[in-house]
């Protein structure tokens, strides 16, 4: 399940999340689940993300 302060700060738009994930380089993402439908997500730093079972239809 996708944890609650990494959507929020997702939801934040590229700037705000590459920042967090620049501070918290030791954190794993947890995405697991989330509901991303339709995300522009060009430019996010997604790597070692856990995206499992995340839903990414019609994101960019």
């Amino acid at each position: 399940m996708a944890d609650e302060e990494h959507l929020n700060v997702l939801k934040q738009g590229v700037d705000a999340w590459n920042a967090w994930r620049i501070v918290n380089s030791r954190v794993v993402p947890e995405l697991s689940g989330a509901v991303l439908t339709h995300w522009d997500l060009s430019g996010i730093n997604l790597r070692e993300a856990n995206l499992q079972v995340a839903v990414l239809d019609r994101s960019d």
